[in-house]
């Protein structure tokens, strides 16, 4: 059961600084630039909040994760990495499935079709403005993969900002979604990625992953202090 008593912990660089007020609640202040490596303490993890936080015990308090960033920020640092080795994992689909673009949309696919190619798919020309799409990014099995390449085709980033556009909307499309419940098991298997992840503390996009309440904000909100 994910219920039990916190097993040992030790002190770990770059912890999140957090501030609780009367009138705005948990506000997050990163670890400054140069406090080293922004890690994660051990985390135990207590259960799950409305399908969308994972709610985890500290060394020094309790953690209170979104789901849906902590996994982006996952997804996003795999991704990075695979594109860095040019290793992206595939999957081929059992049947190829029809991609309609417009005309700026297809613009846009002619000239990036390198770099989709790159990042896993397969897209085949199919008439003028129709492509039929063979293989995916294996991060996307089972997800809004057609989502995701719509959003890229329509960002209007270029060169390496195209390139970390293409990133994060892969990341983004890739995991668990708001609301999602999640077993035992992928709730551990989340934290302890987390606890490796190189910048655990914010999405790709920058907003913040979790929120955390001391041991010292507990026993002063319920008198303790």
């Amino acid at each position: 059961e994910l219920a039990g008593g916190y097993q040992g912990s030790k002190p770990v660089a770059g912890p999140p600084r957090w501030q609780f007020t009367e009138n705005d609640g948990l506000t997050a202040a990163l670890p400054p630039s140069d406090a080293g490596k922004k890690t994660l303490p051990p985390l135990r993890p207590l259960g799950q909040v409305a399908g969308n936080y994972i709610v985890a015990e500290g060394p020094d308090g309790i953690y209170i994760i979104d789901q849906h960033a902590a996994h982006e920020r996952l997804m996003y640092e795999k991704i990075k990495k695979q594109w860095a080795k040019r290793q992206v994992e595939t999957q081929g689909l059992l049947t190829p499935v029809t991609l309609e673009v417009t005309p700026q949309q297809a613009a846009v696919l002619q000239s990036d079709l390198a770099q989709f190619t790159a990042f896993g798919f397969e897209l085949e020309p199919f008439g003028t403005r129709t492509y039929l799409v063979r293989q995916v990014p294996a991060t996307l099995t089972g997800a809004d993969w057609l989502g995701a390449i719509r959003e890229i085709l329509d960002a209007p980033a270029a060169g390496d900002e195209k390139i970390e556009a293409m990133m994060k909307s892969l990341a983004c499309h890739s995991v668990v979604r708001a609301g999602q419940r999640l077993t035992d098991d992928e709730i551990r298997s989340l934290i302890r990625e987390m606890e490796q992840a190189e910048q655990p503390f914010t999405c790709p996009h920058g907003r913040p992953t979790l929120i955390s309440l001391s041991t010292g904000q507990l026993a002063k909100e319920f008198g303790r202090s």
